[in-house]
């Protein structure tokens, strides 16, 4: 199969793409005093035309009948999507009940919906205010008291919202450390929500976003190993005077983060506030109190295009990341290795997937979040560093060959003519350019790179039949009929897309409603958030990204619909394994 030039499909990209100048959530304050309060509907209809124009979903915190029910429908008037936030406390019954109370009447007053609600999360850090700062602070996991309450709250609140047709998540958000003292909240919550701060870790802004990341991505592989999706609920910097430079600091970078690495953040907070005496607390807010936006958050953020570098012998270069398949820390985070590509869990696949960024000329590497470097006086040596404007990480690509644009010019080389290491990898190096082939590298675009997407359960070939996703046992025939099993899978966009010639326009799997066992269509690929999916390189699952809790599921019968289902990591109709299509991969 024939695919357009990597460079030239690069510079198209890099030319064409517009930046999303979006969070992807923000927090937002009902509160008018410390105590409480509701703001009143021209307050929070005037902050809402605000936050309109940075963010598509806001996060709250506690419910209360006419505020939330105020909340709810201003921010479906403005375009807004919102996630509920219960206010309970450990020990203090009367607190989840009230709340409780709160959603059934929102419920029976039908102003909650699967349209405006993204989801509910039972508490928040109310696991680190009784564990760190109360009572079970002395006795540690012994106590569970704690853990039992919440999660009890957590069951209650799910049964009777999916007794009422309700599919979006129900969760409990905690901080990091709580959910690694709890590793049982993984199975239990429909989705992984945690909060982290760098900043009240003693963090300097220039590293607190990569802290951020490398914090992240170990709860991120625990979330994967429990079947889940996760999301960072809450993460910011304050701009209280003396360090309001910081505040721009780690929010560009956040945001640069958050963008190549899809990690779906809300930003904490949308205003400063305008109550309270600790001047830090107060000045976390994107707008300042007269909802003026500060100039530091008037930020760009560049797009990248994610590729394959395939070398000798059907491998590819990898990085490693911060955490392993196996529940381990990784010792050589960043390590530049070749191995074979990711083709079904377990596995990372993140490891072989780079970020070109074609106006500076560097390689990032999506698992360590750090870019290419060749550094040294006379020979080089081949690494992953932080991101920079040094020579050292710019590249070329000339007659299948990456040269350094350093003072060397030296190329890549893989030597997979030497055994591998023990775990399998090839090392990578870099020498002065020889044209032999263990210098050949091929920088191949993830959205025009042919994969077969199989289902464990039967080995069946996932296929587009006139229209419909189904999957068969057998190749099809002909060479027209050969891209109805062939797909590209983008994990920066997240599109699933279907190489088929029955449509004249590249066209992806799209799933319009959230809803169990619900039919999937294939679209003119856009940026609709109905086409964005999440491979799951542990258990296997698909994810939809927004449809957060429902997989891809294969019926059991040969040319029986795949659909949408509730994610079961154990089922394997819905464990998928996807394989480079490529000469040197046995493919075509």
């Amino acid at each position: 199969m024939k695919v357009p030039s990597s460079l030239a499909i690069a510079a198209a990209f890099a030319a064409s793409s517009t930046v999303d100048a979006k969070f992807y959530g923000i927090n937002y304050d009902t509160r008018t005093s410390e105590w409480g309060g509701c703001k009143d509907s021209t307050a929070i209809d005037t902050d809402f035309a605000a936050l309109n124009q940075l963010t598509g979903r806001i996060r709250i915190y506690g419910i209360d009948f006419n505020c939330t029910k105020l909340v709810l429908e201003t921010a479906a008037y403005r375009g807004l999507k919102v996630w509920l936030g219960m206010s309970s406390e450990v020990g203090v019954d009367a607190s989840f009940q009230s709340q409780m109370y709160a959603l059934t009447k929102l419920v029976e007053a039908k102003t909650i919906n699967n349209d405006g609600v993204l989801g509910v999360e039972v508490s928040s850090e109310a696991l680190h205010r009784y564990y760190v700062l109360g009572l079970g602070n002395t006795a540690g996991t012994s106590d569970h008291h704690g853990i039992d309450t919440v999660l009890g709250d957590l069951r209650t609140v799910r049964s009777y919202l999916r007794s009422h047709d309700f599919t979006f998540p129900v969760v409990i958000t905690d901080t990091m450390d709580m959910y690694t003292k709890f590793p049982k909240l993984y199975n239990e919550v429909d989705m992984v929500a945690v909060n982290h701060f760098s900043f009240w870790e003693d963090k300097a802004a220039e590293e607190s976003a990569h802290f951020t990341f490398t914090r992240f991505q170990e709860h991120q592989f625990l979330a994967k190993r429990a079947g889940k999706l996760i999301e960072l609920h809450a993460t910011g910097w304050s701009s209280a005077e003396g360090i309001s430079s910081d505040q721009g600091v780690f929010t560009r970078d956040l945001r640069t983060l958050a963008a190549r690495q899809n990690l779906n953040s809300y930003y904490f907070t949308a205003f400063d506030s305008t109550f309270g005496t600790n001047k830090i607390k107060r000045s976390f807010g994107i707008y300042d109190v007269y909802r003026d936006i500060k100039l530091n958050m008037r930020l760009r953020v560049d797009p990248l295009y994610p590729v394959r570098l395939w070398a000798a012998g059907g491998n590819v270069i990898k990085a490693y990341g911060y955490w392993n398949t196996d529940n381990s820390a990784n010792k050589n985070p960043g390590r530049v290795y070749a191995a074979k590509p990711y083709i079904g869990p377990p596995g990372n696949l993140d490891d072989e997937i780079w970020q070109w960024d074609a106006e500076n000329n560097r390689l990032y590497s999506t698992s360590s979040n750090m870019c290419l470097e060749s550094f040294g006086n006379g020979m080089q040596t081949l690494r992953t560093s932080p991101c920079s404007e040094d020579t050292n990480q710019k590249w070329k690509i000339v007659n299948k060959t990456i040269v350094s644009q350093n003072h060397t010019k030296f190329c890549i080389h893989v030597d997979v003519d030497h055994p591998p290491n023990h775990d399998g990898a090839f090392e990578v190096a870099i020498f002065p350019c020889n044209r032999l082939p263990h210098q050949e590298i091929s920088l191949q675009g993830t959205s025009f790179e042919p994969l077969e997407i199989k289902i464990k359960a039967h080995r069946g070939i996932l296929t587009e039949t006139s229209g419909k996703l189904t999957w068969q046992t057998t190749r099809v025939k002909g060479r027209r009929n050969l891209g109805r099993q062939t797909w590209t899978y983008n994990p920066v966009t997240q599109l699933i897309a279907s190489s088929s010639r029955n449509y004249e326009n590249q066209h992806c799997l799209e799933a319009p409603r959230r809803i169990n066992s619900a039919r999937l269509v294939f679209k003119v690929c856009s940026s609709d958030v109905n086409q964005k999916w999440v491979v799951n390189d542990i258990t296997g699952q698909i994810h939809h990204a927004t449809h957060i809790g429902f997989c891809l599921d294969g019926h059991n019968n040969v040319d029986g619909l795949v659909y949408l289902a509730w994610c079961d990591k154990n089922n394997p109709n819905q464990q998928w394994s996807i394989k480079p299509l490529r000469d040197d991969m046995g493919g075509i």
